[in-house]
């Protein structure tokens, strides 16, 4: 029996010790290059709950291991630099209805951002994941909660193994560049900020 015990500890400490840490931050500056526009004349606040900030996610790597990496906190930067690029003013909230700080910033908009990953990797003898996806769905509601659009972004991110030597995390970081990028065009265009 306690062979048994030793035997499946050993199984889950492998399991566990093979999903590596990676990063899913995307390239600010390029980013920012893209952004360069006139900012729509609304305020925003960003919320992401502190749940979703150390929310870890695991998904597939290459050679059977798995990557694990944390969305939100990752891309949390990237996401109110587009909004701030976006709009004319941009905040973080720390409530959802923190009622001072949408007042005293005369918020139009809470920006709520939901994100879905996958990877994989065509390495056989490599655990990093050399293509990346990142969905990134963003609720824009009204102060008292009315949902007014909602954008979404599908970044792709592929890196081979010449590349992953020197950046372990760089499918993932393609695809978070990808999906803010395709975020700030989707602003630009959606009609709701034009009224």
């Amino acid at each position: 029996m306690n062979k048994l015990v030793l035997a499946l500890a050993c199984f889950a400490w492998l399991l566990t010790a093979c999903a590596h840490p990676m990063l899913v931050k995307p390239d600010l500056e390029a980013t920012k290059i893209v952004q360069a526009h006139d900012h729509l004349p609304q305020k925003v606040g960003l919320y992401i709950p502190d749940s979703l900030r150390s929310l870890e996610v695991t998904t597939a790597g290459g050679g059977g291991d798995k990557v694990r990496y944390k969305p939100y906190a990752d891309m949390e930067t990237g996401i109110f630099q587009v909004l701030g690029d976006s709009f004319s003013d941009a905040i973080v909230l720390n409530s959802r209805t923190d009622a001072d700080a949408i007042a005293k910033h005369s918020l139009n908009y809470i920006v709520e951002p939901h994100i879905d990953t996958k990877s994989s990797s065509s390495g056989l003898f490599t655990w990093m994941a050399t293509d990346f996806e990142i969905k990134l769905t963003c609720r824009f509601t009204d102060p008292a909660g009315n949902l007014l659009a909602t954008l979404t972004s599908d970044g792709t991110g592929h890196s081979d193994f010449s590349e992953l030597t020197h950046n372990m995390s760089a499918a993932g970081e393609h695809a978070a560049t990808d999906a803010l990028v395709k975020l700030g065009t989707a602003i630009q265009a959606a009609p709701e900020f034009k009224k």
